[in-house]
């Protein structure tokens, strides 16, 4: 049969061509779209003639806003499921953002299914290029509308413009008959339509069922299903409609433990992102809990939190590679570990269900995303089920724990410390950040109201450090960073800052595209305020090691510092380079910047750095920022660090500070071997109002405290500091070598909450204002904690 051409022109066009069986192919230029813009008045079309386009008449589009557009005719070809179209558009684009080409899928009613399906796209400046894609149209979906989608400061002209259809294909499994795995746990059935599967677990009853939302670009291959004989595994191909991609699944129960192993194998391009396997959905009651950070729970009920994706590649993520999903009033439920978490993200969801009274509930749920590998596919997806009968977070943290040993993640402080003796220095230790003078009598001060262990992050001079060290219990320590290079053309419009590796500029800097567009870091303020900020580039993590080992081992000359912290190198993402000269995946990436942490280790320095990622656990010894949860910190807190903040904003209430949402989620996997602390411009003292909440928490996961003054301030609050970390460091250095074996709540209000160590501390803390009558009969009073042994 012939390819059938359907054209972006007007109505009558597309209606001759979809009656009739064949049509002669011709290019037809698309004169008069539709633009739109998100910014008002951002977007503006022509008609042009460029000289280097053969003088043939184009589309010229300019948008001179910084957020998305869109260009369309505004027609919508009718499809059916099956259909495999190409669509094609010649393009040129200068400026600094980007510009894509992909459909609108519509299903009935004109309901939109996704807005950008297909998508290719190119950024920054090109001369003319064609961009083409191949979609095949899932079930459903009844139009599809072309459009060229774009994002930021760009001109964009617009050649031919057109959709073929290739060809129909037959994409309905007939056997509906699902294959069946089981267990003594476990019973599993596998869909062999959509590639679906349900788990019930045999000892709760619960029916598992997957979001069928979440599986719309995945079609199962009919003749690509089949079962082992031992109903413990199953294998069948997954065509994405998206990229018309095949991946084979295999999956496997586990014979002996309730749990199933999903493997996803493929090779070649891959443009987008992989939904699977889809969700499984929620019911009223569950309980998500999320390493973000230290850790969060939401129940599943929750309307005001931001949903979306979260990677696993980096600090402002989920840092540990899991999630959990558990019935609030049995602890049981299930888990999902991403054993591959290079290039994997989560996506927080919602979905919809009809409660008790017939009223729609739309419940939060939690699917694994897939990314591109240097653009392709390249190794093969695993992601492991858990499921309990009890236990909640706390099996869950359990498990992932048992996890992290086997794959060689864990490494406590009793191991450290044997190569590094100055790491029981740390244990314990409160962190100060402070820039004035005095710093050697600010710590005498210390001292002599209480603070027996001080992480002293201020820096200072030699003969400062030299003194310093003599005091009891005080690790030396400084900020550092290998990440931000500023371009030396811009120094005289900005400070420059000592810490820039200045010499990397340009040959080091990290490519996101092989055009040679540099990946843009911090952006710095300009000395003329009015003037808007510079982005600093990015080294290449291949690139930076070198430029550590020289800077730190000649400092540690003539200052003899005992720790450093390194910025960003683990909030940071793992970084794809397209740099010819030092390419890396951002498992090179992640591989490079556990090199630098280890660096640290080897020069004889304590090392932290910024936020955490369990990829460096066995690297790195503290982490500023890990209980601090990323999203919900104050505005600008990697700025305006030192000035407080009196009111209180609602993300610091809801979330930052409300134990009914926290949970110590990284101390029940990870207490005994990387000490976590709040962000810098997060610290304990940073709003005032919440201070003694903070400290609470401090207490309860036996981590330290952080404060930022100044000499003023120190001077007038020295007596709130001393009780404040009375409190706050409490625990920590008393539970610094053990595990957090437990974490329980003690109150139907989730206020009263208590932490068992494997050294036999208790911790219990009432975040209540109201006493509180604990199971051995004693009270414990509001806003108050009580350690026992």
């Amino acid at each position: 049969m012939m390819k059938k051409r359907i054209f972006l022109s007007v109505i009558v066009l597309f209606c001759i061509s979809l009656m009739l069986p064949s049509v002669v192919a011709q290019d037809w230029i698309l004169k008069q779209g539709n633009v739109w813009s998100r910014q008002a008045g951002a977007i503006k079309q022509s008609t042009d003639k460029p000289d280097d386009h053969n003088g043939k008449e184009t589309t010229r589009i300019e948008h001179t806003g910084n957020e998305d557009w869109a260009f369309s005719e505004g027609n919508r070809i009718a499809v059916k499921s099956g259909d495999v179209f190409e669509f094609v558009a010649d393009l040129k684009s200068e400026g600094k953002g980007t510009v894509s080409i992909s459909v609108i899928l519509r299903k009935k009613n004109n309901d939109v299914v996704q807005w950008t399906y297909g998508t290719k796209q190119i950024s920054g400046d090109n001369s003319w290029t064609t961009l083409r894609t191949k979609f095949m149209i899932p079930p459903d979906i009844e139009t599809i509308e072309p459009r060229i989608v774009g994002n930021g400061h760009l001109t964009v002209w617009v050649g031919n413009f057109y959709a073929t259809k290739i060809e129909s294909r037959n994409i309905l499994v007939k056997d509906s008959k699902p294959v069946k795995l089981d267990n003594r746990f476990l019973n599993v059935e596998v869909n062999p339509s959509t590639g679906n599967f349900s788990v019930t677990d045999k000892r709760t009853n619960r029916v598992w069922q997957q979001s069928l939302v979440a599986a719309k670009d995945f079609v199962v291959l009919p003749q690509h299903h089949s079962a082992v004989p031992d109903l413990q595994s199953t294998k069948f191909t997954l065509l994405n409609t998206e990229s018309l991609t095949e991946y084979d699944v295999f999956i496997t129960l586990e014979p002996d433990v309730p749990e199933m192993v999903v493997r996803l194998d493929g090779r070649g391009a891959m443009s987008g992102h992989i939904h699977y396997p889809p969700a499984f959905t929620s019911e009223l009651g569950d309980r998500l809990i999320v390493p973000l950070n230290e850790g969060i729970s939401y129940p599943v009920e929750t309307q005001d939190i931001r949903v979306g994706r979260l990677i696993a590649y980096g600090g402002h993520g989920i840092c540990m590679a899991f999630w959990g999903h558990i019935k609030d009033a049995t602890g049981a439920g299930m888990m999902t570990i991403l054993e591959t978490p290079d290039d994997a993200a989560i996506n927080i969801t919602r979905h919809s269900i009809s409660n008790t009274k017939n009223n729609e509930e739309n419940l939060l749920q939690i699917n694994a995303v897939w990314e591109p590998s240097f653009q392709e596919f390249r190794y093969q997806r695993v992601l492991r089920f858990v499921f309990f009968d009890q236990g909640g977070h706390v099996a869950v943290c359990k498990r992932y724990r048992d996890y992290a040993k086997k794959i060689g993640l864990f490494k406590p402080f009793t191991e450290k410390v044997k190569t590094n003796p100055n790491i029981d220095l740390l244990l314990g230790a409160v962190n100060i950040w402070y820039w004035d003078k005095d710093k050697v009598k600010l710590v005498q001060e210390m001292k002599e109201l209480g603070f027996d262990r001080i992480l002293w992050s201020g820096g200072g001079k030699a003969e400062e450090l030299v003194e310093l060290n003599k005091i009891e219990h005080v690790l030396t320590s400084r900020y550092d960073i290998y990440q931000d290079i500023m371009d030396p053309a811009q120094f005289d419009k900005v400070w420059v800052h000592g810490d820039w590796t200045t010499e990397a500029w340009p040959h080091d800097i990290n490519w996101i595209d092989p055009n040679g567009q540099w990946r843009k870091g911090w952006a710095v303020d300009q000395k003329d305020k009015t003037q808007p900020r510079i982005s600093c580039a990015v080294i290449c993590d291949a690139k930076a090691i070198p430029y550590a080992r020289k800077r730190i081992s000649e400092e540690l000359k003539t200052k003899p510092f005992k720790a450093r912290f390194i910025d960003t190198t683990v909030a940071a993402p793992w970084f794809e380079c397209y740099h010819p000269d030092h390419p890396m995946t951002r498992s090179d990436s992640r591989r490079y910047k556990m090199e630098l942490l280890k660096l640290i280790g080897d020069l004889g320095l304590v090392c932290g750095s910024e936020t955490g990622h369990d990829a460096s656990v066995p690297f790195c010894d503290f982490y500023e920022g890990m209980l601090s949860l990323g999203p919900y910190r104050i505005h600008d807190a990697g700025r305006d660090m030192i000035q407080l903040v009196e009111d209180v904003p609602p993300q610091i209430e809801h979330f930052q500070v409300n134990p009914v949402l926290r949970l110590p989620l990284w101390e029940l996997v990870y207490h005994d071997c990387v000490v976590a602390q709040w962000y810098w411009g997060d610290y304990n003292n940073k709003l005032p109002k919440v201070w003694r909440q903070r400290d609470l928490l401090n207490a309860l996961y036996g981590t330290p405290p952080m404060y930022m003054f100044t000499r003023s301030n120190w001077n007038e609050n020295k007596l709130r500091f001393a009780e404040s970390y009375k409190t706050a460091a409490g625990t920590a250095r008393e539970t610094a070598y053990a595990e957090m074996t437990d974490h329980r709540i003690l109150s139907p209000d989730r206020l009263v909450q208590q932490s068992v160590f494997s050294n036999g501390v208790v911790v219990t803390v009432n975040f209540s204002d109201q006493p509180f009558q604990l199971p051995d009969g004693s009270t414990l009073n509001g806003n108050d904690w009580r350690l026992q042994k």
